[in-house]
């Protein structure tokens, strides 16, 4: 039985269009890692693919995880040679082994956020900067910033805007020389020394596209500059770049992250062919027609509209409460008189809530009903140090 069978119409198209750029458009819930998995599947069993020719990246890695579990289901051992990971690992293993080409040691350190804030707040006291009057936070983010949009100190110093930037430019100067000292890379530099060893050492370039004639990447609606560059860098003029994503599920643009390359990928890549799943398994017709009539709102987006055969379920509500303490009552009273009229369990309902700090309205409106709950992710609001100490 042929891997094809189980997919619908638009899922075999992604999975079997294999030359050239793809943009596959995956509204939520259309079987977007199936079609990412069934393709890379498709590609070593029956196009007969060296599964080492094919790179695959993701943004997390449970992400990364999960995709080599369901490859490895779907083509056993084979799975293993393929590259899958994150953006950053991907880079981390490209910077080891190439690296040096650009004098980057292969025993380099990555260091992660705490190292970063503790190597900022030195060169600020190099710097005779007062912590006080520039956060030492906030420089972090604008240096990670100009990283992702690739600039450099120099760049960067040329490009500053205001008295803020020119301080960040002093401070990015002695962080840099920091990093080297130390030996280390923070996570930016990991994509960034990457584009950097592509775009100046292009014989290098070229036996890395060799390497990888295949390009898989997930969720990408949320790249941001210097990980497109990789990706078309690594493309090269062979192209076979397939990309998953949904515009309309772009939410991190304040981590840097450019909605506008999904929607450009047509003119990065102009042969590209684009496939649309539309079809929604996971939702009511009911849900997906309200979430479509929001996300229409938004005045720039590609056209696309989900569908489902599920059932067309119960009307989505909406209930307007004066304040946080009204709005908590009305979700547990709700709750309480569901379960004692047998409708519902307990365990049928989740509650989302913006911030961690909103939890604690909900939890002493459960806690008056004697509802039990559960927080995920996180400490239960009376659980927490500081609110035991008060």
């Amino acid at each position: 039985m042929s891997i094809l069978d189980q997919l619908n119409p638009q899922q075999r198209e992604a999975v079997t269009t294999i030359e050239g750029p793809v943009l596959i458009f995956a509204g939520a819930g259309s079987g977007k890692t199936r079609a990412l998995t069934y393709r890379i599947a498709y590609m070593v069993q029956e196009k007969q693919i060296p599964p080492w020719q094919i790179l695959a990246v993701t943004f997390t890695n449970k992400a990364a995880s999960e995709m080599k579990e369901r490859i490895a289901r779907l083509i056993g051992d084979r799975a293993s040679q393929v590259w899958a990971g994150t953006f950053h690992s991907v880079c981390a293993r490209l910077l080891r082994r190439y690296g040096e080409h650009i004098g980057i040691s292969p025993n380099f350190v990555i260091y992660d956020e705490t190292d970063q804030q503790a190597l900022v707040k030195q060169a600020m006291s190099i710097l005779d900067i007062d912590a006080k009057s520039y956060s030492p936070t906030q420089i972090l983010y604008r240096i990670s910033s100009g990283k992702n949009e690739l600039l450099g100190v120099q760049e960067y110093s040329r490009s500053r805007k205001g008295p803020f930037d020119e301080v960040v430019a002093r401070v990015y100067g002695r962080y840099q020389e920091g990093l080297r000292a130390n030996n280390a890379l923070d996570f930016d530099d990991l994509l960034f020394r990457t584009v950097d060893l592509l775009e100046t050492k292009p014989a290098l370039r070229e036996e890395l596209q060799a390497r990888f004639p295949y390009i898989l990447v997930d969720e990408y609606q949320d790249i941001n500059y210097a990980q497109y560059r990789f990706i078309r860098l690594l493309a090269g003029t062979r192209g076979n770049v397939c990309v998953v994503g949904d515009d309309d599920q772009s939410i991190y643009g304040w981590r840097g992250a450019n909605v506008g390359i999904i929607l450009e990928f047509q003119e990065h890549f102009p042969q590209a062919t684009v496939v649309k799943l539309e079809r929604n398994y996971r939702s009511t017709a009911k849900i997906i027609e309200c979430a479509f009539e929001v996300i229409r709102q938004n005045e720039t987006r590609a056209d696309k509209r989900l569908w489902t055969a599920n059932p067309p379920g119960d009307n989505v509500v909406v209930y307007e409460a004066i304040n946080e303490e009204e709005e908590a009552d009305w979700v547990a009273e709700t709750i309480d008189l569901q379960v004692r009229a047998g409708r519902a369990r307990y365990g049928d309902y989740a509650v989302l809530y913006r911030v961690n700090a909103a939890s604690r309205n909900f939890e002493q409106a459960l806690a008056a009903r004697q509802i039990p709950y559960q927080i995920v992710g996180g400490l239960r609001f009376f659980e927490r140090s500081e609110i035991k100490d008060a």
